[in-house]
């Protein structure tokens, strides 16, 4: 998670806000550093949440977005580039993840093996072939995808109080009325936007941190998250298979 790097960043894309009316007919506002100690408060009590992910970088993009709760419970999708791209279920108590590749991630993997001669592209061919449309249940996950269905794991960044934010005038944004929060660096970093009405839940966080761009929303609150197996019929056990069956 980002959030420790709160240090102000205005992206683009969120329009200013019509007045709400002479200034003083209009309630007073909290303050900066108060709306962002509800916001980080109401973001680590959480027990479910939707969390997505976008990060772009001079390497590429990495995109990971899953519904996940404190239980263990987790699905997604995510694309981390080529050879890695699909959907993920985890399901509470069970030490196992069943992950689905998409037809592009299966088509570089064949490319991928190809490019090591004839003997690699066959197998990677029939391997392919075996994991289309279905669920590879594996004992381990890349530690990016393990660490974003980690509630705890992936909230654990997040700022214990809202010292030095301020908070800059409201703005509308996919037709959402939102606050942004603005660290105390000024214009170098990420800002968080949060609901203007009813409670300051945080809806994204947008800007540039050590040559990246990163955009992450957070969204279904406390929603339960609908994780289950796949059919059977629809699953390949690689913790009986005795090898890794998308390797050449």
């Amino acid at each position: 998670m980002a959030l420790v790097l709160l240090t102000g960043c205005g992206p683009a894309g969120a329009a200013p806000a019509e007045d709400d009316g002479p200034a003083q007919d209009r309630p007073t506002a909290p303050s900066g550093e108060r709306t962002a100690q509800t916001a980080f408060d109401l973001l680590r009590d959480t027990d479910a949440l939707r969390l997505s992910l976008t990060i772009r970088s001079p390497r590429g993009r990495s995109v990971i977005s899953v519904h996940a709760d404190r239980d263990g419970n987790c699905t997604g999708s995510f694309d981390l580039g080529p050879m890695q791209r699909g959907e993920i279920i985890r399901i509470a108590g069970e030490g196992v993840s069943y992950i689905r590749y998409t037809d592009a991630a299966l088509a570089e993997m064949r490319a991928a093996a190809a490019r090591r001669g004839p003997e690699a592209a066959a197998r990677a061919n029939e391997n392919t072939a075996r994991a289309r449309g279905k669920y590879l249940k594996l004992p381990a996950i890349s530690t990016a995808l393990k660490d974003q269905c980690d509630v705890d794991k992936a909230l654990s960044t997040v700022p214990r109080n809202g010292a030095g934010v301020r908070r800059d005038p409201v703005v509308v944004h996919a037709g959402e009325r939102l606050v942004p929060l603005r660290g105390p660096e000024g214009n170098e970093g990420l800002v968080i936007y949060v609901a203007a009405q009813g409670k300051p839940y945080i809806r994204f966080l947008e800007g540039a941190s050590q040559g990246s761009e990163i955009s992450i929303s957070f969204a279904q609150y406390g929603e339960p998250v609908n994780a289950a197996a796949p059919p059977a019929d629809a699953v390949l056990d690689m913790e009986k298979g005795g090898e890794e069956l998308l390797g050449a």
